[in-house]
């Protein structure tokens, strides 16, 4: 039987990790373990989910990837060179352009698809985008929303026709000042954005207008555990499919925070945090809403939690020896999977 499969880049040990998980225990098994040219750091699938999109440190390029709809296993599409090292990587709704925001760099690279999903050369950049992080298309396939965190904005881009981006009118929203944002999620019905933010370790809850691209912030909350003492330090934000929850990772607590959200209003009310892997930069949750992956940074180790998908909690069940400096995690359903 196709099983869900998990995939986790690994920075120094130079690989893409590919794992099965079982859907009745959440029991992960290697797979294949893709040696790269350069470090893999960001990893995103395309919205099919044929295709892995990861950028690549010290080769400053993206690559894509295709996945096996039988094993999940990867093979190499083609690549394209970035200008600057990549932070974050994806790509819209339609697949007719990849993005890669550069945290380094202040940067925003576009990057047209061919038929198979794979990069051309770059045909924008966008530059003065100081520390961006994250690029990510709404469900309309209308905006790319780019967390910038040293700024303390979000850019708003339209994207056009012609394989191409333009700033919206107006360009960007201001958040607080040293907040920093991160991240971002859409909820299902493409009506809000919540973002992470990485300097403060808040979420951020907008309304968002799919016809005008605009964000209006309605809501703000910690994701900090009771008595934290320390530097924030805010990695990664996810949502379960149906958008009823969310997870966000706090690195120097090394926590996962759950999050409710109303599915009317979008309001967000705290649930619990929950101890996990040292430094936890990446994570990702399965397609079935039943399964979270967490990966350790400095721990070099993933665990696998058990999802209520009644009331949001977790209960860690496995735990995994990863390649060394795991840093994003993305999962996948193949064809005929019940993950």
């Amino acid at each position: 039987m196709t099983q869900t499969v998990v995939y986790v880049s690994c920075t120094e040990s130079r690989e893409i990790q590919v794992f099965s998980l079982a859907a009745d225990s959440g029991e992960l098994r290697l797979r294949q373990s893709l040696a790269t040219d350069g470090a893999p750091q960001p990893l995103k699938l395309s919205p099919n989910g044929r295709v892995l999109y990861a950028g690549m440190g010290f080769a400053n390029a993206l690559l894509a990837l295709s996945v096996d709809p039988d094993s999940g296993e990867l093979g190499v599409l083609g690549s394209a060179a970035a200008p600057e090292k990549p932070t974050y990587v994806s790509c819209d709704q339609a697949m007719r352009m990849a993005f890669s925001a550069s945290y380094g760099g202040n940067t925003l690279s576009v990057f047209p698809l061919d038929a198979q999903g794979a990069p051309l050369p770059v045909s924008q950049h966008e530059p003065d985008l100081p520390h961006a992080h994250a690029a990510l298309a709404d469900a309309s396939g209308r905006w790319l929303l780019v967390p910038v965190l040293a700024a303390d904005a979000i850019r708003v881009y339209r994207l056009n026709d012609d394989e191409g981006i333009t700033p919206n009118v107006p360009a960007m929203v201001q958040v607080r000042s040293g907040s920093g944002p991160r991240h971002i999620v859409f909820s299902p019905d493409d009506a809000r954005v919540y973002c992470l933010n990485e300097l403060d370790s808040t979420i951020d809850r907008f309304d968002f207008d799919a016809v005008s691209g605009t964000l209006i912030l309605k809501q703000s909350i910690s994701i900090l555990p009771p008595g934290f003492a320390g530097k924030p330090w805010a990695a990664e934000l996810r949502a379960t499919p149906d958008g009823r929850f969310l997870y966000a990772s706090e690195r120097t607590a090394s926590v996962i925070a759950a999050i409710a959200t109303d599915v009317q209003t979008g309001a967000m009310t705290p649930i619990d945090h929950y101890p996990t892997e040292t430094q936890p930069r990446g994570m990702g949750i399965a397609p079935s809403g039943r399964w979270l992956v967490a990966a350790g940074q400095l721990s070099n180790q993933i665990t696998v939690y058990a999802l209520d998908p009644a009331t949001g909690r977790l209960v860690a069940k496995q735990r995994y020896a990863a390649g060394r400096d795991p840093i994003c995690v993305e999962i996948a359903s193949l064809p005929g999977a019940e993950a």
